[in-house]
């Protein structure tokens, strides 16, 4: 293979990967640094970040100022690091701490000093510890600024540093529900109904939760759910109307937010409504309209369907009411539906 080929391959791969490595502190340079550079965190959670120092000689004092996104985070506690008072004791001081600097961003500014004369702190460690909460999802830069580093000297020099700023990756969570389908759209009273729930994960992150049935206002079943970021799940539910009252009734799927889900309009869907009467009248006066009474136009509707199934483009379900299982449909409108429809010929709604 040509050598040329090759160095230009190596170097095209070395420039692409920079592209996905964040800012390191330098060897042998004096940096203030947002310790870790990076963190991955939820909506609606607590963490902390270091505010350190690497590689100084001599530090007797401190100042910085950070800004943050206050639409994204808000700044609950600071509190002196160690590293100062290894040199020994300290005067640390916080002169403001608001997550309203302006508009758009909060301010820290904090700063600490030896007291008392003596040789400054050596080599790395922590300045300060600051706590934030998340609060939407997005990407926020924690930015050192105004920053001041001190040495004991008398009068104390200002030494030189770098600044490393830090980055908050906050994960959108996401829980949706796309899709709420029923098996009917009339049903005997007595008869089962399938209701399948289709639930996707568009968030960032794998999450557990709820999925609650609803019929009207009433819970009928619920089951707790795992999906992984961007996975699709379809969720199975039985409806026995048995002991139900004839009439109408909507059916909706609700799932639970989680924490940190900001989005909740697509945490609930409704499927749609059945009606529940009388066994086997599914037309009437009206065409599809049940008229509460099971009778010749109804037996008619069945031998209609008579050994249609699901391929079929004139199917309907809501004739398929039995199979080899008493009330549970075969996909198959046969003569065990139109048996059925006779068993339950003349019975009206009381």
């Amino acid at each position: 293979m040509n050598k040329k080929f090759v160095s230009l391959t190596l170097l095209s791969a070395i420039v692409a990967l920079t592209f996905f490595i964040l800012p390191v502190k330098p060897q042998n340079i004096t940096t203030l640094y947002v310790e870790p550079q990076l963190t991955t965190i939820k909506p609606l959670r607590t963490f902390e970040i270091n505010i350190s120092i690497a590689n100084v000689t001599d530090l007797a004092g401190w100042e910085f100022k950070l800004y943050y996104p206050n639409s994204l985070l808000n700044a609950t506690e600071i509190r002196e690091g160690p590293f100062l008072k290894t040199a020994g004791g300290t005067f640390f001081t916080v002169k403001e701490f608001t997550d309203n600097y302006n508009e758009t961003h909060g301010r820290i500014w904090a700063a600490c000093v030896l007291e008392g004369q003596g040789p400054g702190a050596n080599g790395t460690g922590t300045l300060a510890i600051i706590t934030f909460k998340t609060k939407l999802n997005g990407t926020a830069i924690l930015h050192l600024a105004e920053t001041d580093l001190i040495d004991s000297k008398m009068p104390p020099n200002h030494i030189s540093h770098i600044t490393v700023d830090g980055n908050i990756k906050i994960l959108n969570v996401d829980i949706s529900i796309l899709n709420v389908e029923t098996s009917k759209t009339i049903v005997g009273q007595g008869f089962p109904v399938n209701i399948s729930v289709t639930i996707k994960n568009l968030g960032e992150t794998i999450e557990t939760f709820n999925l609650t049935i609803y019929v009207n206002t009433t819970s009928i079943a619920s089951q707790v759910t795992t999906l992984p970021p961007g996975d699709l799940v379809i969720l199975q539910f039985m409806w026995n109307t048995t002991g139900w009252s004839k009439g109408n009734y909507i059916i909706s799927a609700y799932a639970t937010p989680v924490l940190g889900e900001t989005d909740t309009e697509n945490n609930m869907l409704t499927g749609g409504s059945i009606i529940v009467g009388v066994p086997c009248d599914l037309t009437g006066s009206t065409p599809g309209m049940p008229d509460g009474i099971c009778d010749m136009r109804d037996i008619g509707y069945f031998c209609k369907k008579f050994m249609t199934t699901p391929s079929n483009p004139d199917w309907d379900p809501n004739a398929d009411v039995t199979g080899p299982t008493p009330k549970v449909p075969d996909n198959i409108v046969d003569m065990r539906d139109i048996g059925e429809a006779c068993k339950n010929f003349m019975k009206t709604d009381p």
